[in-house]
């Protein structure tokens, strides 16, 4: 019996050894795609101990371009990414360089430049990118028709959904509401961006299914209560509850909130001031939102100066989480911001436990913290693997993190 036992529990050791060198090993980072003399893995890797390790650095395969181009935003799957050029149009590749990647070329008015968002969302097959094409004056940008709801797909492949319409005017906005088609639109809303430029005299706002081409509700923006004569739709934040209906959190210019839930009237909701781009992210059960202040350091803003003064500190509210409701505030995050800063849209976590926001920028560069949704406490920082606008994100089943920006794509786990 001694013998069995101590061969026995020399295969427990040798197996126990084995299991941890396995965990080890599937723990390590791994560069994906990358070339070079440095490893981009350890300048990635989390600051400070919490729930996330980092998992793998994407190095993209994308074309260098002298216009603004949005973060890289990956697939549900992790397998291909996309990103808008506001000049050379939408790109679409796979995350392991080597898929052949597809430019779809096309300007859309306003894209990256009116506001930082793009209307384009990957589709729950992960194998084609839902968006719209428009038909712009070269070189100058200006619309020459409405907005074309289409379907960009990973083989090289484009289809035009039907066409939206509606008496108010021509589509002028999308922004997508999960990943099946449904959407919140604007009609008739950017009549001075077209040539020849036209008036825009019932300005709405309207849930739509882009795949049947089908307006569900629409609501003249006048008819909103609340809202100033003169307004325009700032930025929306789109989903899809549990009994499939589109909810949707609007910011009106100036400082006004609109809470639409399909099959009601859209109504006015007391959250505060709200900048003319204010990002923020609704909690999974669309009872709280997640608001970003933008602090920045204040004063003059002078390139290629050495005698422009140093910017002043800003000491204030970094993020908030508030009552969709009622406006209460639940919780907020004070820091200082030393630089110039602005903030880039966060993300909550499908099981509602973890939030991404961007942090003020520091001496040792931008970054992104971990924030716990129960109690606001910052639970650990990631590194921004790109100095200017980065986006954030969660997999479905809350347990991969990722930020991209520039061509970089990073993926982190997220222990429970």
């Amino acid at each position: 019996m001694r013998t069995r036992y101590a061969i026995g529990a020399v295969f427990i050791s040798v197996a126990a050894a084995a299991i941890v060198a396995s965990n080890l090993f599937a723990a390590a980072p791994e560069a994906v795609g990358c070339s070079g003399p440095h490893d981009p893995t350890d300048a990635a890797r989390p600051i400070g101990s919490g729930p996330l390790t980092l998992a793998k650095f994407y190095c993209l395969k994308l074309p260098s371009s002298n216009s603004s181009v949005s973060p890289p935003m990956p697939s549900p799957d992790e397998r291909a990414f996309f990103a808008f050029d506001a000049i050379n149009g939408l790109w679409l590749a796979g995350t392991d360089r080597q898929k052949s990647s597809h430019n779809f070329t096309g300007r859309v008015v306003g894209a990256l430049a009116l506001t930082r968002e793009v209307p384009f969302t990957w589709f729950k097959t992960s194998r084609s990118v839902l968006g719209i094409r428009q038909e712009t004056m070269n070189p100058s940008g200006f619309a020459l028709g409405p907005l074309r709801p289409t379907v960009f797909s990973l083989d090289g492949s484009e289809n035009a959904l039907p066409a939206l319409s509606h008496p108010a005017g021509p589509l002028d906005e999308i922004f997508w509401a999960g990943r099946s088609g449904l959407a919140i639109a604007a009609f008739g809303t950017k009549g001075g961006y077209y040539r020849p430029e036209h008036q825009d005299k019932a300005q709405t706002i309207a849930i739509v299914d882009a795949t049947a081409g089908k307006v569900l509700q629409s609501v003249p923006i006048a008819s909103i209560a609340g809202l100033p004569p003169r307004t325009r739709v700032a930025s929306v934040a789109p989903w899809v509850d549990e009994r499939g209906n589109v909810n949707a959190l609007i910011t009106f210019s100036p400082n006004k909130w609109v809470w639409w839930v399909q099959g009601q009237a859209p109504r006015s909701v007391p959250l505060g001031a709200s900048e003319l781009y204010t990002q923020f992210a609704i909690s999974p059960d669309g009872r709280s939102v997640l608001v970003m202040k933008n602090l920045s350091a204040t004063g003059v803003i002078c390139e290629q100066n050495p005698n422009c003064p140093p910017p002043t500190p800003s000491t204030g509210a970094i993020a908030e989480l508030r009552e969709m409701s009622t406006g209460k505030l639940i919780w907020s995050i004070l820091g200082t911001a030393k630089r110039f800063s602005s903030s880039d849209r966060p993300a909550i976590s499908p099981n509602g436990r973890y939030a991404l926001i961007s942090m003020p920028a520091s001496e040792r560069g931008p970054t992104t913290a971990l924030v716990s949704m129960q109690s606001g406490r910052v639970l650990q920082q990631i590194p921004d693997p790109w100095t200017s606008e980065c986006a954030v994100g969660f997999s479905q089943d809350s347990k991969t993190a990722w930020i991209s920006g520039g061509s970089a794509l990073v993926t982190y786990r997220v222990r429970d």
